[in-house]
């Protein structure tokens, strides 16, 4: 049973800022990544107070580069599993559908969840991500998925630009 079912309603009525071009999506330069893979397991804590290469981490920071709110996140509930949550709380808009920039959210995938950036969008709805510490791809270290197959397990927010 999905957990986040009650949300598809929702997708109507999302009013999402515009998204970004994917040509002109920034998922390099995040300032953790010379630490990482190397780094593993650490309680390094970034000024968004997400544990360093993490995929929340780098998705904290890709929204912030990518000019996304980050005043929502909650210190000390940020699992990847709990973003949905969180989001709805704070009136970020939530669907099943990707959008450039928007975040990806695999809120069932492993002990903790894993969100990712959504970097391009394809005809038929496949899409490209850019994320860290992907669960059985890359271990602490940046990865690019393209072609990432939509899935009712995944929800979607649609963060607001930055005033």
């Amino acid at each position: 049973m999905r957990r986040f079912a009650a949300i598809a309603p929702l997708v109507a009525l999302a009013a999402a800022a515009p998204a970004l071009s994917s040509a002109r999506v920034v998922t390099g330069g995040y300032p953790y990544g010379s630490r990482c893979p190397r780094a593993g397991i650490q309680d390094r804590v970034d000024r968004w107070k997400m544990n360093t290469c993490n995929c929340t981490s780098y998705v904290a920071w890709a929204l912030a580069r990518n000019g996304y709110r980050t005043d929502w996140f909650v210190p000390g509930r940020m699992d990847a599993w709990n973003w949905p949550n969180i989001a709805k709380r704070k009136g970020i808009p939530v669907g099943s559908t990707p959008r450039v920039g928007a975040v990806a959210v695999w809120p069932e995938w492993g002990k903790r969840g894993h969100v990712a950036f959504v970097v391009a969008v394809h005809a038929g709805g496949r899409f490209d991500v850019a994320e860290y510490n992907t669960p059985g791809h890359v271990h602490f270290g940046f990865d690019r998925r393209t072609d990432v197959r939509p899935s009712e397990d995944i929800v979607y927010l649609y963060v607001p630009r930055r005033a």
